[in-house]
């Protein structure tokens, strides 16, 4: 699903920096809610944090770098 999401966002121009997403580690399949257990609590935090990193640095970038205006 996040891949369809992601290459619709690139093919209209969005950049989405890697690691953008995150979710709770808990394995394929069905299993417990993430709410009803602490496994893969730390994992998801640190995750978390990586993406947040991905995106403000991503956002931060044009403003240091400007692209230039196309050639009319």
């Amino acid at each position: 699903m996040i891949s369809e999401i992601v290459g619709g966002l690139g093919d209209i121009g969005f950049t989405v920096p890697p690691r953008a997403w995150t979710y709770g580690n808990q394995g394929p399949g069905p299993g417990p809610d993430y709410r009803d257990t602490d496994h893969g609590h730390d994992w998801s935090a640190s995750t978390g944090r990586a993406m947040a990193g991905n995106l403000v640095a991503v956002a931060r970038a044009p403003a240091a770098n400007p692209l230039p205006a196309p050639a009319s």
